[in-house]
């Protein structure tokens, strides 16, 4: 059962070209349990000594057999992710200005440092009740003025603001038709820039259906 729930963590991973710390396995790990990890040679690689230079640390990563490229993949993204972060603290700290934000969080690949380098930066923001066109409009208007917003028609999206997503303070949990692996990972991944009255805590309490994919996940 262990493996099968390990194999499943890391099959999910390599979608994404992603490989997994130790850490990362227990806290996404699609199962409940909160042993050692166990050998699984046949079918997992490991790469000692990967350095993150986002904490300055050195640990192992684990993958699938056959998919050591994608270490070096990792490694790449988190230098093209780190330069998209600045931008969307900057643009984060404007949107501050916004009296009706209530919450500015980074969605999508670049939540996990894992974007490409021609990708957009997506943001999710958090408006206050009965607020959220009136501040969706405002948003848009800032963002025009201090950075470069992604539009529809767009082909080059390089770290553009793309802005992914909208919700009303009371209105936070993810809808039941939409409550699946897919969106567990995104609502547990999300990079928050910053809130205000403990918006993000409300989030996380309003999204406990995550814990039926991701059981160890904690925030």
């Amino acid at each position: 059962m262990r493996k099968k729930a390990i194999l499943r963590t890391l099959a999910y991973a390599d979608v994404f070209d992603y490989p997994l710390k130790e850490n990362e396995i227990f806290r996404f790990l699609i199962s409940n349990f909160q042993k050692e990890l166990p050998t699984l040679s046949s079918e997992v690689s490991k790469k000692e000594g990967f350095y993150c230079a986002a904490t300055s640390e050195r640990s192992e990563v684990y993958f699938l057999k056959g998919r050591k490229r994608i270490v070096v993949t990792r490694k790449k993204r988190e230098r093209w992710s780190r330069e998209k972060l600045k931008i969307a603290k900057r643009v984060a700290g404007w949107l501050k200005l916004i009296p009706t934000i209530q919450m500015v969080a980074v969605t999508g690949a670049l939540a996990m440092n894992n974007s490409e380098k021609e990708d957009d930066i997506d943001l999710l923001i958090v408006t206050s009740k009965k607020r959220l066109w009136l501040t969706r409009l405002l948003t848009v208007f800032l963002v025009e003025l201090v950075s470069h917003r992604r539009r529809p028609q767009d082909k080059n999206v390089k770290d553009k603001i793309c802005l992914n997503m909208f919700l009303d303070e009371k209105h936070l949990a993810v809808p039941k038709k939409e409550q699946d692996l897919f969106s567990a990972h995104e609502a547990c991944q999300l990079k928050l820039l910053w809130d205000r009255n403990e918006t993000y805590q409300k989030f996380v309490k309003e999204n406990q259906w995550v814990k039926r994919y991701l059981p160890n996940w904690k925030p």
